[in-house]
């Protein structure tokens, strides 16, 4: 049975992504399309029963399709028909399966992490042609992107980027203590979050540290960079630091998932029915996040 949300402010989240018109977002077996503008429930569709999913699909969209992971299984889904249309299991066990990372897509390929097995790279124009990065490397929990490159880290502590076209090593990232939980791409930087209660701002284009903030809380949390600002979402806190002189501006209570998009933040939990919508400004003006808790 499909849960009854019928506005995302209402709504139990796993995992969101978005388009230009559209907010996508995962829980349980179940995926839901939002329009953006007025957060209302356009529709919503039910994951193929392969394996026992429980907290919700990791899902990405392009301008066709919805791609999403369960378990142990890809999947590619028709977005104006709501018809999975190619289907494939990757994983067997706790070993080998998804519920790890996220999940992401450029014009040419779909890219997420198979645990113990690296970053697992599909074309979008032949399912079936499927690559591995950094294989022997362990588990990968972290990935984003930019035009040209591939950014993902993981248990080995390491950052890598590899380019898109060719798949080749570009720079590694060396400066963590622990796992890479977390990335984000902004301009001609790199945002990494580590279960060493650090957070660095990395130089892109050769792979040095910037600014390293250390006992930042956000351990298992994630970070989102601004012209202005840094910030971070974890153990049910917000953190807003000035980039300018790494000053705390605001520390507040918070809930759940931190998610970005043009300019909002948005924050979901897949236990708790509320997601929360605000600008970084909102938060400065108002020394908190507005929530009903």
């Amino acid at each position: 049975m499909v849960e009854k949300q019928s506005d995302l402010f209402n709504a139990r989240v796993h995992r969101m992504c978005f388009d230009q018109d559209f907010i996508y977002t995962s829980v349980a077996r179940n995926i839901y399309r939002w329009d953006k503008k007025t957060k209302e429930l356009i529709s919503y569709f039910t994951v193929p029963a392969n394996d026992n999913l429980k907290k919700g699909a990791l899902l990405c969209v392009d301008e066709k399709n919805i791609y999403f992971n369960s378990i142990y299984f890809f999947h590619v889904m028709d977005k104006k028909t709501n018809e999975v249309i190619y289907q494939k299991q990757f994983g067997t066990d706790n070993s080998s399966d998804f519920d790890l990372g996220s999940i992401l897509v450029d014009k040419n390929k779909i890219y997420f992490s198979k645990r113990n097995s690296g970053l697992v790279v599909v074309d979008k124009h032949d399912y079936e042609n499927v690559k591995y990065l950094n294989k022997d490397k362990g588990s990968i929990w972290a990935l984003d992107q930019d035009d040209n490159m591939i950014y993902f880290g993981g248990v080995d502590k390491n950052i890598y980027s590899f380019c898109k076209s060719t798949l080749s090593e570009s720079t590694i990232f060396s400066g963590h203590k622990g796992n890479v939980h977390f990335i984000y791409s902004f301009k001609e930087y790199i945002v990494s979050v580590s279960a060493d209660n650090s957070i660095i701002i990395w130089n892109k284009s050769n792979g040095s540290i910037l600014h390293q903030i250390k006992n930042a809380g956000c351990s298992l949390g994630r970070a989102i960079m601004t012209d202005k600002y840094l910030v971070c979402v974890a153990k049910n806190t917000i953190k807003i630091w000035n980039v300018n002189n790494w000053n705390v501006i605001v520390e507040a209570r918070a809930f759940g998932t931190l998610f970005f998009d043009d300019g909002f933040i948005y924050l979901a939990d897949r236990n708790i029915s509320r997601v929360a919508v605000f600008t970084i400004d909102d938060i400065i003006r108002n020394g908190q996040v507005n929530l009903k808790v």
